[in-house]
C-alpha cells in the first residue's frame, strides 16, 4: 500500500480503504463476557499473595523462641533414661548399661502420663509396702518422746537442770552425756558444772542463769550436795527471784539419789533471803504429787512443766491437770476427756470415760497427755501406769496392753539441738 499526504485523503478513499480490513468478530455471548468480569473483579488483591510468606515467617519465630525448652527437656529425658539404665560405683562415676532399652520401651518409657497403666500399679503396691515396712521399723525402733526414758540411755549419763524463763518459770530440762565425758570427771558434780556452762539457754528459749553462781561439792558420806554461795550472789531480793533459785535446785538434783542441797555461806552459816528468811537445806526425794502441764517459754518448743501447787495425792493432782493455774500454761488433758484413777499396789489405773483415739489428736499433743500423766504419777511416788480404754493397743513404742514405765526424767535434751 502506497504511502499517502494527508493533503491527499479525502472521504471516500477512507471508507475503501476501511472496508479492505479485515473482518473483526467476538463470538462470546454476553453471559460469558459478563462472568469474567465479574472475576476480575472479584479477584484477591495483592496483599494476599504474601499471606503465605507471612505465616511461614510467624511459624519460623515460634520455633526459635520454643527451641531452647524443647533441647533442655529432651536433653533431662536422655539423662533420666541414661541414668535409669546405669550402675552406681563407689567411686561415685556410672556406667551405661550393657542392655540399652529399645525403642519401644524407651517410647513407653516417655508417654504423656510418665508411666504405663501397669507401672501405676506396680509403682503404687511399691509405696504401700514401704510405708508398711517404715512402720515397723519405727515400731521396732527408738522413738522420739518428749521425756527421757530408760530405753534413751544406752551407757549414757544425763543431768537435769532447772532452767529459768522470762516468764519467771522454772522447767526441768534434762541432758544427756556421753560416757566417756562421766569417766573424765572426779564426780559427777563436776561434770554437771562442766555440762551448765554450755547450755544453749537462750536458744532453747530461757534466760541465761547457769552456771550456779557458787562452788557445788558433794559431802563427805555423798549423800548430800553442798552449795557454797558467794555473799553477793544474785538469787535473794524478790519472791519471784528466790522461787526460780529453790525450784531451779530442786529440778537439778531431785533424781540424783541425794538426800538433799546443803546451802552456806563462805563462812559456813546458813544464807539469809529477803523473802525465805534463812534457807538452810532443801530437802529431795519426797512425793511432791505435782500435776504438769503444757508450757512454751517465748514461743520456742514445749516443756512438760510442773505446777507450782502440790496436790495431796495422785487422783487430786490428775484432777488438776485439767485446770491450769495461770494462762501460761496448757492442760494436756483435752477439755471433753475425763479421767478416772484407781491406786493399786503395782502402781497407778488411769481409765478414760470414753475411747481415746490417739490418731484423732496432733502427735505433740498426743505425747503431752501420756507423757505428762506419767510424770504427774512419776511425782507421787509411782513407777508404773497402766491406762485403759485407749483405742491402740500400741503407740509411738508404748504398749498399753501393760503398765508402762514413768520417765526417769522430762524434757530430753541434747547440747547439739
Amino acid at each position: 500500500m502506497k504511502t499517502l499526504k494527508k493533503s491527499d485523503w479525502n472521504d471516500r478513499e477512507v471508507e475503501d480503504l476501511l472496508k479492505k480490513l479485515p473482518k473483526l468478530n467476538d463470538d462470546r455471548t454476553r453471559s460469558l463476557i459478563y462472568s469474567k468480569v465479574e472475576k476480575e473483579r472479584r479477584a484477591p488483591g495483592r496483599f494476599k499473595r504474601y499471606v503465605p510468606v507471612i505465616a511461614a515467617l510467624a511459624a519460623l519465630f515460634i520455633v526459635v523462641l520454643l527451641a531452647p525448652s524443647l533441647i533442655t527437656q529432651m536433653s533431662g529425658e536422655d539423662s533420666a533414661m541414661e541414668g535409669a539404665y546405669s550402675t552406681d560405683s563407689s567411686a561415685g562415676d556410672s556406667k551405661v548399661a550393657e542392655d540399652p532399652p529399645s525403642a519401644e520401651s524407651k517410647a513407653e518409657i516417655t508417654r504423656d502420663d510418665g508411666s504405663t497403666e501397669e507401672n501405676q500399679m506396680q509403682m503404687a503396691e511399691k509405696s504401700d509396702k514401704d510405708n508398711k515396712e517404715f512402720t515397723t521399723l519405727k515400731e521396732e525402733g527408738k522413738h522420739e518422746r518428749l521425756s527421757l526414758f530408760e530405753e534413751d540411755i544406752d551407757g549414757k549419763y544425763y543431768y537435769s537442770y532447772g532452767l529459768v524463763s522470762s516468764d519467771a518459770i522454772a522447767v526441768p530440762v534434762s541432758v544427756l552425756a556421753s560416757a566417756e565425758m562421766e569417766e573424765k570427771q572426779t564426780d559427777w558434780v563436776e561434770q554437771y558444772e562442766d555440762i551448765s556452762r554450755k547450755l544453749p539457754e537462750k536458744e532453747w528459749g530461757f534466760q541465761d542463769y547457769f552456771p550456779i553462781k557458787g562452788d557445788l561439792s558433794l559431802s563427805e558420806n555423798k549423800e548430800n550436795v553442798l552449795l557454797t554461795l558467794e555473799d553477793n550472789h544474785p538469787y535473794s531480793g524478790s519472791s519471784a527471784v528466790e522461787s526460780n533459785f529453790y525450784q531451779s535446785l530442786l529440778y537439778s538434783f531431785e533424781d540424783r539419789g541425794v538426800k538433799g542441797i546443803t546451802l552456806l555461806t563462805e563462812d559456813g552459816s546458813a544464807p539469809e533471803f529477803s523473802h525465805y528468811g534463812k534457807l538452810p537445806s532443801i530437802p529431795l526425794n519426797r512425793a511432791m504429787h505435782r500435776p504438769f502441764y503444757s508450757y512454751s517459754p517465748d514461743g520456742k518448743g514445749r516443756y512438760l512443766v510442773p505446777g507450782s501447787l502440790s496436790g495431796g495425792n495422785i487422783k487430786q493432782s490428775i484432777a488438776a491437770m485439767k485446770e491450769t493455774p495461770s494462762d501460761l500454761y496448757q492442760s494436756v488433758i483435752p477439755e471433753q476427756l475425763s479421767v478416772n484413777v484407781t491406786e493399786s499396789d503395782d502402781g497407778v489405773i488411769v481409765t478414760f470415760s470414753e475411747e481415746l483415739d490417739l490418731h484423732s489428736m496432733k502427735e505433740q499433743s498426743a505425747q503431752e497427755l501420756i507423757e505428762g500423766i506419767l510424770l504427774t504419777a512419776k511425782s507421787s511416788g509411782y513407777q508404773k501406769v497402766l491406762f485403759q480404754n485407749i483405742r491402740q493397743e500400741t503407740w509411738n513404742g508404748f504398749n498399753f496392753t501393760e503398765p508402762l514405765e514413768t520417765p526417769l526424767a522430762p524434757n530430753k535434751k541434747n547440747l547439739n539441738e
